[in-house]
């Protein structure tokens, strides 16, 4: 199901960078596997971006950081994790989010709508 998905315009919610669609190794304790992600393009950034996940920070080797502070926003239509699609930098604290379900989308300005897009 996810390899029929388009793909989507992620941001990195700590640069506003484009992330790009990638393959990566995950771990959590003793487990690892690969999985799709977007990551970030800036050197030395580690946030990742999956559907399934939402927001997440992997070290070098690939293991899931803890206690790390993502954005965890949920569509209120199905509840997934949405991603960042738009900053504008004329306006400091705006933020498109989108989810990767049913393309609705929610700014930290307005209630949710379905997109436009």
């Amino acid at each position: 199901m996810e390899q029929k998905r388009e793909k989507l315009h992620v941001l990195c919610c700590e640069h506003h960078s484009q992330m790009r669609l990638s393959q990566i190794l995950l771990k959590i304790g003793e487990k690892s596997w690969q999985m799709a992600a977007y990551v970030c393009g800036v050197p030395g950034c580690f946030v990742r971006y999956n559907p399934s996940c939402g927001y997440f920070i992997t070290t070098q080797d690939g293991t899931q950081m803890e206690g790390e502070n993502v954005p965890r926003i949920s569509c209120p239509q199905d509840n997934q994790l949405m991603y960042l699609t738009e900053v504008r930098p004329q306006q400091r604290n705006y933020r498109l989010w989108r989810c990767p379900e049913c393309n609705m989308s929610r700014t930290n300005e307005e209630r949710s709508r379905p997109s436009q897009a």
